[in-house]
């Protein structure tokens, strides 16, 4: 404990020392203009007058610094844009990585017999974006309460934040080697496109690449604090989450770009199948555009759930129908940050233990993924 605390406390005065050296030495001025001011002979009230500016002085410095350390070391939210530096501080704080490089408990290759193992692929639905804890995101939870009801099964999560679906698919190479019995596949609707090319991601680059002078750019690569208060007043969060949204879900009704998502989706899929897997779908909603979701994003869930069912998945999940209408600021996960917080989690493991235990036979203490009929 004492080694943990000398850690931080050396963290801390590494990182905060500018400001810690700026306090000490204007205390030590404030110190010696107070000692001038005392023993000059100006009348009292011009004594009263540089004392009251001396105090403010220190005290804005003060105050300066309590703010510039609550955002280094206590605000504590994710934003899915980039745009705070606060936000790089989230990852240090709650992502650890496996052994396989995924965050989630270490993998192991070799699998018990009677045990079936289920494997998460997705993005940052999949990964737990905003979600502080791993144990409130659907995977675990969903390991939890198939242990809880008797079922010997475990769950690895593999998502990645960021990636599209032909990103995904080639990930699944890297971890097929676990010999998965059931994959879900945690989708979101802005896949249909690559990445790299993606409508939504241009309008966030264009937005992160936006000018500012040379002082206000030092400055904010130096404080927490004016970072924060900048990007409140300058980042148009709601215009670009809605610009994004609505750029990716353009894309499906691109005939090229969705004929070859089809495609895609399909062959993966009837591969899995193929070999004997299951795969159930689940499909996240663009949760910014609740509570009255757009009637043209209500029809690519259903193309995208028909799309899916259409490749021979057993089963698609969609969380639309019981999160439409519902106020957005009690489904995210903070106000810069629209991924599905943990209520969310908690309804997707529920709506995922559905579609999977009907998938399962439990022997004695041993359990089995039950195979189709020749």
């Amino acid at each position: 404990m004492l080694i943990s605390l000398w850690g931080h406390l050396g963290y801390f005065l590494k990182d905060f020392y500018l400001y810690l050296l700026t306090i000490l030495i204007a205390f030590l001025v404030c110190v010696f203009l107070l000692l001038k001011i005392s023993k000059s002979t100006v009348s009292e009230n011009k004594k009263g007058f540089y004392v009251l500016i001396i105090f403010t002085f220190f005290f804005i410095i003060l105050i300066y610094s309590a703010f510039e350390g609550y955002f280094r070391y206590s605000f504590d939210v994710s934003d899915s844009l980039g745009f705070l530096k606060v936000s790089h501080k989230w990852d240090q704080r709650h992502v650890i990585y496996n052994n396989y490089q995924y965050r989630d408990k270490d993998f192991a290759v070799q699998k018990e017999e009677g045990t079936v193992r289920i494997g998460v692929m997705g993005d940052s639905m999949a990964f737990g974006y905003g979600i502080k804890d791993t144990n409130n995101r659907f995977s675990n939870l969903l390991e939890e309460k198939l242990l809880k009801d008797g079922y010997n099964a475990e769950v690895y999560n593999f998502g990645v934040p960021g990636f599209d679906t032909e990103q995904e698919v080639q990930e699944y190479e890297r971890v097929k080697r676990f010999n998965f019995d059931i994959l879900i596949w945690s989708y979101f609707l802005n896949d249909a496109e690559e990445a790299s090319r993606s409508a939504g991601e241009a309008i966030l680059q264009n937005e992160q690449r936006k000018q500012t002078s040379p002082i206000i750019e030092f400055v904010l690569n130096n404080s927490f604090f004016f970072d924060y208060v900048y990007w409140r007043i300058n980042a148009k969060y709601g215009r670009v989450f809605e610009g994004m949204g609505k750029a990716d879900l353009s894309q499906y009704n691109n005939p090229e770009i969705f004929n070859h998502h089809y495609d895609l989706i399909s062959s993966f899929n009837k591969e899995l199948t193929g070999e004997g897997k299951k795969v159930v779908a689940i499909i996240f909603p663009f949760l910014y555009f609740l509570p009255d979701y757009p009637k043209d994003a209500i029809n690519i869930h259903k193309k995208m759930a028909n799309t899916f069912l259409d490749s021979g998945v057993s089963k698609v999940v969609d969380l639309l129908p019981e999160l439409k209408g519902k106020n957005p600021n009690q489904l995210t996960v903070s106000r810069f940050d629209y991924h599905p917080n943990e209520y969310v989690h908690r309804l997707a493991t529920n709506l995922l233990y559905n579609s999977i235990a009907p998938l399962l036979e439990r022997k004695g203490d041993k359990t089995y993924l039950i195979k189709d009929e020749e």
